[in-house]
Parts: C-alpha cells; structure tokens; sequence
C-alpha cells in the first residue's frame, strides 16, 4: 500500500469514528442535560446577584434610619428651643417654622424611601426563593438525565473506543508529514482528503487545470486551490 492509500484508507475509519463521536454529541439527552446544566448555573449566578441586592438594599434601609433619627432629633431640638426660647418677632417664627417644615419633610421622604426599599427586599426575596426552587429542581433533572446519558452513551462509547483503535491502526502505516498535513487540513474541513475523479476534485466538485493534473498523477502531494483538501488520484 503507497502512502496516499495508506492515508486513504486511514481516512475512512477517522471519518467513522468521528460520526459516532457526534452521535454521542447530538444526544437529544446529551442536549438535555447541557441545557439543564446551563440552566442550573444561570439560577446560581441570578441567586447571587439578588443577594448583592438585598444587601446593599438592607445596607441603604440602616442608613436613611439613622438619617431619620438625625432628623427627628433636630425635630426635638427645635421644639426644645421653642418651649425654652419662644421667638420674639414674625421674622423668627416665620424662620422656625421654615426648619421645622424642612425637618418634616426629610423625615417623610426618607420613611417613603424606607417603604419603597422594604417593597422591593421582599420582592427580591420572594425571587430569590422562586430562583432557589427552580435550581433545586433542575439539579434533580440534571441528576437524572445525567443517569440516563450514561446508560445510552455506554454503548457508543466503547463502540467509539473500538473505532478509534482501528483508526489508530492504519494511522501507524501512513507516513507522518502526511499525516501532519491530513490533521492540518481536517481542522478546517472534513474529509480533508478527497480523490481525483474524472478531471475534479471530488470534495467540491471543481475541475481541475491539465498541470495539476499531471502532478496528481505523478504522485505529487497537491491540495485544492477551491476547497483546501489533499486530492489523490
């Protein structure tokens, strides 16, 4: 057997076992289970996020609080000097008056912002609970789709073992800068190696010039100027 035979016949038993590689990869189950597991951790990465939230929503509640106590103790204050230093003029009561208002109105701003933060933690929460459930729930289908992928690509996978071993025996009988060459072009296309049928190249269908011709069937190493592959005669 020549090298381009070798190589050839090689070919074809690469080409098989890469169809039952992706009979195993396009597993309606295998599917399943890849989306499931996408699933799981987008529930995990939205879990996290709401917490961050909630933390930094019952970080802000503690704040205005305080904030709200500030104001309510210059509420005080000002009742205090008030009672103990009554104003004297319209001017000053007007001025009194005008802080009190101001004080009053923080306060009522700051209790509606509280409000507001209270409404959207226990949204988030009860988000967070639904999140949970919905993970905990794809692990359990995870869990079992998991089993049954295991049980189907039993099978196939030592079918596939004992393809790639027959695969590996004809590897061994094909020169190596050829091989090189096949492994280079299969990166990009497959079959990387197509023959020379009446004038073209069969892996696109592209005729040929007479000079290229010639040096196919001299035995020369010629890859196809349309489609990349190595085309033997």
């Amino acid at each position: 057997m020549d090298n381009f035979e070798a190589l050839w016949a090689y070919q074809a038993e690469d080409i098989k076992a890469d169809a039952i590689a992706n009979t195993i990869r396009r597993s309606p189950i295998r599917q399943k289970l890849e989306k499931t597991r996408d699933l799981i951790l987008d529930r995990q990465k939205q879990y996290k996020q709401i917490e961050v939230e909630i933390t930094a929503m019952a970080d802000r509640k503690d704040i205005i609080e305080q904030a709200v106590a500030h104001s309510e103790n210059q509420l005080r204050s000002l009742k205090e000097r008030f009672e103990s230093n009554p104003p004297q003029s319209p001017e000053d009561v007007k001025a009194l008056m005008t802080e009190v208002s101001h004080c009053r109105d923080t306060i009522r701003q700051y209790e509606a912002e509280i409000a507001r933060i209270v409404k959207e933690s226990t949204a988030h929460e009860k988000l967070q609970y639904v999140v949970r459930v919905e993970a905990a729930n794809a692990k359990k289908a995870f869990d079992q789709l998991k089993a049954e992928y295991e049980t189907e690509s039993q099978s196939k996978k030592a079918e596939l073992d004992e393809q790639r071993a027959r695969a590996k025996a004809l590897m061994n009988t094909v020169d190596p800068a050829l091989l090189e060459e096949y492994n280079t072009i299969k990166k990009h296309i497959s079959p990387p190696v197509a023959r020379l049928t009446h004038g073209q190249c069969s892996g696109c269908n592209t005729s040929l010039p007479s000079a290229v011709l010639s040096r196919i069937k001299n035995g020369s190493l010629v890859e196809c100027e349309t489609c990349g592959r190595m085309i033997i005669q």
